[in-house]
């Protein structure tokens, strides 16, 4: 596995100068891939500006001053990606990683009582011992469904739903189904960081079926694996204040 990255490959939303360094940080593995993250050092000292050098970088972290999704990080290289919440001690500030037309991923300012919660969308589903349900969601985490018949249950999450969960405990406190009026957000794509709405949805749910929505005003469609919903009649989530 590679250790290093070369600024020329690496994704170009990154906000990194090419032109500048030959390499620049390249992501651990962990909850999101290289393609769709920013890590922590990048963000700190290139997009938030509280460092100038990887070194400053490195101190803020050692005092244990920045938290993702309410658990310290110390690692620079750590990976951010989409609806991570990023808390910052010194200056109380919090902020959740959402698409963007121009910047992919961008960081938005949020209240205090928003960064609570994070959006996870479910990637996959399986049964696990006992008959209970296992989801998988698209930051790494998973929750099993207890049941208590599996063979006669009202149970019926599916792939490309989201769920509303606490952090940084992981308990589930809302249900937001991808179906017909369903606020979303696009998430890839030409559209990336548009607001839409739900008009039609395929008959199944594999990735690259294509759903009909609501998009300015005019009827558009979007492949579903982009199709990440936000709310019903309002979304769940702060949708303004790009950083």
């Amino acid at each position: 596995m590679k250790k290093h990255l070369k600024t020329y490959p690496a994704p170009r939303f990154w906000h990194i100068n090419i032109k500048e360094k030959e390499f620049t940080i390249r992501p651990r593995p962990g909850p999101h891939p290289i393609s769709f993250c920013i890590p922590l050092g990048i963000i700190l000292r290139d997009m938030l500006k509280y460092a100038l050098t990887l070194s400053e970088v490195k101190k803020i972290l050692s005092e244990r001053k920045i938290m993702v999704d309410g658990k310290v990080r110390t690692d620079y290289k750590f990976p951010v990606g989409l609806m991570d919440v990023i808390y910052i001690r010194p200056s109380d500030e919090y902020y959740r990683v959402l698409p963007h037309p121009v910047k992919v991923l961008s960081l938005i300012k949020i209240p205090p009582e928003d960064a609570s919660f994070k959006l996870v969308r479910i990637i996959g589903k399986r049964t696990v011992k006992g008959g209970h349900i296992q989801l998988n969601f698209h930051d790494g985490r998973c929750h099993v469904v207890k049941l208590d018949d599996p063979f006669n249950h009202d149970v019926n999450y599916k792939i490309f739903d989201v769920m509303k969960i606490k952090i940084p405990e992981g308990d589930v406190c809302e249900y937001i189904p991808l179906e017909k009026d369903s606020l979303i957000v696009i998430t890839g794509g030409e559209n990336i960081g548009k607001y839409g709405k739900i008009l039609e949805l395929p008959k199944s749910r594999k990735p690259m079926q294509l759903a009909k929505i609501l998009l300015e005003g005019n009827e558009r469609t979007v492949t579903l694996k982009y199709a990440f919903p936000i709310g019903k009649e309002s979304p769940a989530i702060v949708i303004s204040g790009v950083v």
